[in-house]
């Protein structure tokens, strides 16, 4: 195959009634290189220069994409750096690895022009201290619908006893690797951090309980905490955080309403639960409960004993 010049690719699409600039067609030209397609160009100017289409390799043995999903998987790849002392981190990286290796090399160059422009911040470590055997044991658990036992410390009680428990799923909830499953002592769900397991073995008995789901185990709750059963929360926020509170979704039941002077208004059905707490008062003096009442009491208490730390 000869190729075609930019002259004869506009002229062609003209032909085909397509309506096209010179400048459209480099463009376009240069998003299938950076796609993978196996393109290139002999000669030099807009009417020598010739643009051909490798034969050799198969475009299917490529993975082809477009700059903004290579910018996604950079994103991605990024995102995933907090795992680092995880036993899903080295699984992770060679899947990215795997990926890299299909990408052709105008995208290899483009994802490394991204570490340049793109960084990324520290922030917390996720799901530090799992055990990798414990974490496969107690997913095997969940997929088999076996009963799991195991030695379990609770920070409640400060103490550590066995455990007999009846699976329901894993949760990933802010950085964290939770086990819901019914305690088979008292018959009630709960939340197990997978860090906290001693040890764990999956019994050759299945768990007959109903499993719940996370939409109804965790209602009225941000995160991990069951708390008050679900109402109206409404917190008003000064103008300096504004930006910051409507530019996130926090809840998926989140309303914002913005206000005069710069300030918001934010509506929540939730529960009272810690993390609702810490969340309120982790924005100062910015954040005001309107209601419900019993709410702003607490947050008022809480903001009086952390005061009192530092009298």
């Amino acid at each position: 195959m000869n190729g075609l010049t930019v002259a004869e690719i506009h002229e062609r699409l003209e032909e085909r009634s397509h309506k096209a600039s010179r400048r459209t067609i480099y463009r376009d030209l240069d998003a299938l290189l950076k796609a993978g397609f196996p393109l290139y160009e002999e000669g030099q100017g807009e009417t020598l220069a010739r643009w051909k289409l490798n034969r050799n390799p198969r475009i299917n043995q490529y993975l082809a994409l477009t700059a903004r999903q290579l910018f996604a998987l950079f994103l991605a790849r990024g995102a995933v750096s907090p795992l680092k002392q995880t036993p899903f981190y080295e699984d992770l990286k060679e899947i990215f690895t795997r990926l890299s290796d299909r990408l052709g090399d105008r995208q290899v160059e483009y994802l490394r022009a991204l570490e340049n422009e793109v960084r990324f911040e520290p922030g917390p470590a996720w799901g530090l201290g799992i055990n990798p055997e414990i974490l496969e044991t107690i997913r095997s658990a969940c997929a088999e619908g076996q009963i799991l036992e195991g030695v379990y410390f609770s920070v409640n009680s400060e103490t550590e006893r066995n455990r007999k428990l009846g699976p329901h799923y894993l949760y990933y909830a802010q950085g964290g690797l939770y086990l819901v499953a019914e305690d088979l002592d008292d018959r009630k769900v709960k939340v197990f951090a997978l860090p906290r397991f001693r040890n764990a073995m999956m019994l050759d008995q299945p768990y007959l309980g109903k499993v719940s789901t996370p939409e109804s185990f965790f209602n009225g709750g941000m995160a991990i905490y069951n708390g008050t059963p679900p109402e109206e929360i409404v917190i008003e926020f000064e103008k300096k955080m504004a930006h910051f509170v409507k530019e996130r979704c926090w809840h998926p039941t989140q309303r914002v309403k913005s206000l005069e002077r710069g300030r918001v208004e934010v509506r929540f059905e939730l529960g009272n639960t810690p993390e609702l707490l810490a969340w309120i008062l982790g924005f100062g003096a910015s954040a005001k409960v309107i209601a419900p009442k019993s709410l702003a009491e607490t947050v008022r208490r809480a903001a009086l004993e952390t005061a009192e730390v530092y009298a």
